[in-house]
């Protein structure tokens, strides 16, 4: 009978403008895991062996060197495991962030899962217009455009000669209208709906600044 994979755990955790930058808890940490049958990364331990960076003398290095390798070994393992005050360490951040659009389960070091921080709305709405919407509907400034153009052959005797609706109109109009459904009641979608609108729009507007350019310099 084969034995189970011994999961590869990658240690995440605070360590600048701390004590001895928190080696003596990442080894530490790493003792208890390893104790427990997992395999684990270290970058306490990689720094000392590779590097051969003393924590009691040495300053270290900019945080993108250290990304450098510390990312790649993310990829390697299969979990990763934070240590107290990692939210406020911006390389555990970035680390823990890679891990999850990496899929990966995130765990304090008993082992238990970390759920992902609540999103805001406006990180709900910008998942959804470069996610999901995005891909069902294609790129705002075709789905809007065609929007505009059934809307100025709508209203075609209503708009001055030669007027057409642009595809941020339709953005704005999309906001006013979540603006008008929130008077009834304050719902989550609608606000993550006008901010999401409100991104499309913009992009609209890049997109058609970027088509007139390429119109100008043939």
């Amino acid at each position: 009978m084969r034995k189970p994979k011994r999961l590869w755990l990658y240690l995440a955790g605070p360590m600048r403008d701390m004590e001895l930058y928190n080696f003596p808890t990442f080894n530490w940490a790493a003792a208890w895991l390893r104790k427990k049958g997992y395999r684990v990364w270290n970058p306490a331990e990689r720094d000392v062996r590779e590097d051969g960076f003393n924590p009691a003398r040495d300053k270290p290095r900019p945080l993108k060197d250290y990304m450098i390798h510390d990312l790649a070994a993310i990829c390697k393992c299969d979990a990763v495991v934070v240590l107290d005050g990692w939210r406020k360490s911006r390389g555990a951040s970035l680390e823990v962030e890679v891990a999850r659009r990496l899929n990966m389960k995130i765990y304090d070091v008993t082992m238990t899962e970390v759920p992902p921080e609540p999103k805001t709305v406006l990180q709900e709405a910008d998942a959804l217009i470069h996610g999901s919407r995005n891909a069902a509907y294609g790129p705002p400034s075709q789905d809007f455009q065609r929007t505009a153009d059934m809307w100025t052959g709508l209203l075609q005797y209503k708009l001055k000669d030669g007027e057409r609706i642009r595809a941020q109109d339709v953005a704005w109009m999309m906001i006013c209208l979540k603006a008008s459904r929130a008077q009834h009641g304050d719902k989550r979608d609608d606000y993550v709906d006008a901010a999401g609108y409100a991104g499309c729009g913009w992009q609209c507007v890049e997109d058609a600044v970027k088509h007139q350019a390429q119109n100008n310099n043939p």
